[in-house]
């Protein structure tokens, strides 16, 4: 029988259902049984080699013949034995893999500065160190909460050889711990091309019992808890950090900080030091050891020369706020004076609410009057004021950037059972502390800083999700205020996701 309609060549696949359907139904029998329970009203099968097709048919009357016809109306898709499966274009899209992506995207660009140096240190394990710094600063979460955060974000196709495992991360600490010699290596490779260099300490608290470096110290509570020194260096002209290391006891001494600068092999460093730590004692031996310095001065120490505020002549603006300023010479040494007269408002106004309650005196008064909303730097650097002052900010910048890096060590004490756990742990934060400066300098860049912190801009980014569809990345759907943050940071943040 041939199957033709008015001049138009055959259908093939129609003519073989007709065939199948109708002619040789006796044939259905030498099919599978699980072929032909598809096999019924409307919907034709046939055998094309070792593999059946199903397909949905209708009747139709054909007028040049005076019959009905049988024709495809649609395919249905390969039989199998587990059922009809649909042609691609018609199955049910595949979606998995759904990663938050747009933080860990946008740390990506920085993080690539890092990338080469970790592998020449560390060809093993670079990319556990890379991943777990990135992940610290996103989510400053305990180290336990790395492998999950990993698993479900764009970290485990960047850094697909990663272990952040408990056990990993155990191990890693470790080793990181006793490289010493490669740390030190890593940090003058990222300081080899700063002019200025600025040193620091601060505390860490400990409740490990197996540091033979804590010794008892006062806390920011004023609680007596064991403790060691954590000294940092930055670069003064990139804001970004050069190098870390623990430092043994409570106190803060000039020969420890002059030890660790002439062992980190850094050149023109700055030691930037609070009001706690000056001495002449520290002076003179910073001075005989070389070592640059920029002390914050106590208020009542008897050499500063305070004068009613008509005397600053001079100011510039920082932030957006005058400080006034002046400067004299002490015993070879320059000591600037500063004088932020919104605050020496406030600080009037508490001292006489203290007068009016019977706390203090007017005569008390008189005589720090001029102290009011003061500052004073003692330095043999040879910077002007200005310069002066921008170090010892900065200086509070960065100390306030690690403090909420540190503070995290809170969640991960039970980790931190050993010198060389400690020292590695500190060392995935200070990645984290160099990727934040990255990040800190680039709104600063943008004049961003007024709107968004750091982790303003991490937290709306991690709305930015990519989905898997069918093999191929998506990006989801970015909200209005997301979508204004990525405009602003002018990073391509979405147009690099998706494929």
């Amino acid at each position: 029988m041939k199957v033709v309609s008015g001049n138009h060549a055959p259908d093939p696949i129609a003519t073989l259902i007709y065939w199948l359907g109708i002619t040789h139904v006796g044939n259905m029998a030498s099919l599978p049984a699980w072929v032909l329970k598809h096999k019924g009203k409307g919907v034709a099968v046939e055998r094309r080699g070792d593999r059946y097709y199903a397909s949905r048919v209708r009747s139709v009357w054909d007028p040049d013949k005076g019959r009905a016809k049988k024709i495809t109306v649609e395919y249905l898709g390969t039989i199998t034995q587990e059922g009809i499966v649909p042609p691609k274009h018609k199955q049910p899209a595949r979606v998995s893999g759904i990663l938050e992506a747009g933080n860990i995207a946008f740390l990506d660009r920085f993080a690539k500065n890092l990338a080469k140096p970790l592998a020449e240190y560390w060809p093993y394990s670079w990319q556990s160190i890379l991943a777990a710094g990135v992940l610290k600063l996103a989510y400053r979460e305990p180290l336990k909460s790395l492998q999950f955060r990993y698993e479900t974000s764009l970290a485990s196709r960047l850094w697909p050889e990663a272990a952040l495992s408990k056990n990993s991360l155990t191990s890693l600490l470790e080793h990181l711990g006793r490289e010493w010699d490669s740390q030190r290596s890593f940090f003058e490779f990222l300081s080899r091309a700063e002019s200025h260099m600025a040193i620091d300490l601060t505390q860490v608290f400990s409740d490990s019992r197996n540091i033979n470096w804590l010794e008892k110290g006062y806390n920011a509570k004023g609680l007596w808890h064991d403790q060691l020194q954590l000294l940092l260096i930055w670069g003064v002209d990139t804001h970004r950090p050069g190098f870390l290391k623990l430092l043994p006891g409570a106190v803060a001494s000039a020969r420890s900080l002059v030890n660790a600068i002439m062992e980190s092999r850094l050149r023109n460093v700055v030691l930037v030091g609070d009001k706690a730590f000056f001495s002449t004692a520290n002076v003179s031996f910073m001075e005989d050891a070389g070592v640059h310095y920029c002390l914050a001065l106590a208020r009542d120490l008897h050499f500063i020369e305070y004068v009613p505020a008509s005397r600053y002549r001079s100011y510039f603006m920082y932030r957006k706020r005058p400080q006034w300023f002046r400067s004299y010479a002490w015993r070879g040494r320059t000591i600037h004076i500063y004088l932020d007269k919104v605050l020496a408002g406030e600080e009037e106004a508490a001292f006489l609410e203290r007068v009016e309650a019977g706390k203090a005196t007017m005569q008390e008064y008189n005589a720090v009057k001029h102290r009011f909303g003061t500052l004073a730097l003692l330095t043999d650097t040879g910077m002007d004021a200005r310069e002066a002052y921008e170090l010892y900010r900065q200086r509070r910048e960065i100390e306030d950037a690690f403090d909420a890096l540190k503070n995290t060590l809170e969640g991960d004490k039970t980790w931190m059972q050993s010198r060389e756990s400690l020292q590695g742990y500190f060392f995935l934060l200070f990645i984290a502390l160099h990727l934040y400066s990255q990040v800190l300098d680039h709104l600063r860049r943008k004049e961003l800083l007024g709107e968004y912190s750091v982790h303003d801009v991490l937290a709306h980014l991690s709305k930015v999700y990519v989905v898997n569809v069918n093999g191929r990345d998506v990006v989801g759907e970015v909200s209005r205020q997301t979508q204004k943050v990525i405009d602003k940071v002018e990073v391509p943040i979405t147009e690099n996701l998706g494929s």
